[in-house]
């Protein structure tokens, strides 16, 4: 769950979506996506150790260069998180930690003196 949740956080900028989308075409170096965005080369290394810290993308050296490429394994933990929303028989996620709400409104709305299924109250 924990990597999930890094990969969701990286992915919440637009540039470091755009520069996913860079890396999905091609193996590219950090110096050609500064290019194709326009943005500075410590600009695109901030991205990309974001990335990569959330195992995202992978580099790999040739001459002077890093050239970065998807990490396949981490899309298809993603999938399978996806489809697990959809089937609620498949157990891919441990929620014996995570609070949720009784159904019993009036016992809980009177211990918090507030309507327990409406969040914005």
């Amino acid at each position: 769950m924990n990597n999930l949740a890094k990969v969701f956080k990286a992915l919440s900028d637009e540039t470091r979506l755009k520069v996913l989308l860079l890396v999905s075409k091609r193996d590219i170096c950090q110096k050609g996506i500064s290019r194709y965005l326009g943005i500075t080369d410590s600009s695109v290394s901030q991205h990309i150790k974001v990335l990569k810290e959330a195992e995202i993308i992978r580099g790999y050296k040739e001459g002077y260069y890093v050239f970065y490429h998807i990490n396949e394994n981490v899309f298809n933990e993603c999938i399978s998180f996806f489809n697990s929303l959809g089937n609620i028989n498949e157990n891919l996620l441990d929620l014996s930690n995570i609070n949720l709400i009784s159904t019993d409104c009036s016992t809980n709305c009177k211990s918090i003196k507030k309507c327990c299924k409406r969040r914005d109250v």
